[in-house]
């Protein structure tokens, strides 16, 4: 985790980590996929206000008792997400899945609806 420190107003902030995501669009929508192992039922959340995204959870470490590390790389703690969607989707049809360390957000486009016009009398 980040520690932020602004001297001007003497407050410290932690500032939660990124794991690796790919953004992609297919014909039906928007796919955001995060790469983030070790996870389960409650650790995450997904939601979508206006165009924003947001990801976010925390990952445990499993083993949190004082070591002397050689190499650490694998990150623990809070981790957020913000991503603005370049494209309009439909919020009621987001679907979210988590597999084999993978979390794949997917977010549909909105079904266009055509009217028909018909001639007044």
């Amino acid at each position: 985790m980040l520690l932020r420190s602004n001297r001007l107003f003497s407050f410290t902030q932690y500032v939660a980590w990124q794991p690796p995501t790919d953004v992609y669009e297919t014909e039906d929508g928007l796919v955001v996929q995060v790469e983030i192992a070790g996870m389960r039922d409650g650790d995450l959340q997904v939601s979508l206000e206006d165009r924003l995204l947001v990801i976010s959870g925390v990952r445990d470490d499993p083993a949190a008792e004082r070591r002397a590390y050689h190499q650490m790389e694998i990150r623990s703690g809070e981790f957020r997400i913000e991503l603005e969607i370049p494209i309009p989707v439909d919020a009621r049809g987001i679907e979210a899945q988590y597999e084999d360390g993978f979390l794949r957000v997917i977010l549909k486009r909105p079904v266009v609806v055509r009217v028909a016009l018909s001639e007044s009398e």
